[in-house]
């Protein structure tokens, strides 16, 4: 999976804000969720829209929902 790109200041917070060692970037790449650390690739998403966030924010449907709401 492809990560949007971001400038490097953007990627830098975004990254400080999850829980994971990795960065956003590489957690879009390797399939798993930026937050939970679960892996997205065993996990469905609601909606074309639901997996274009995934590209931007690394969330899985499950911490989307919990971030943004259902």
């Amino acid at each position: 999976m492809k990560a949007t790109k971001k400038h490097p200041a953007i990627e830098e917070f975004l990254s400080s804000l999850t829980n994971s060692p990795l960065t956003r970037e590489e957690t879009i790449e390797q399939g798993i969720c930026a937050s939970c650390e679960g892996d997205v690739l065993n996990t469905s998403f609601r909606d074309p829209l639901s997996f274009k966030e995934f590209t931007i924010s690394g969330l899985c449907q499950k911490c989307q929902d919990e971030i943004f709401g259902v």
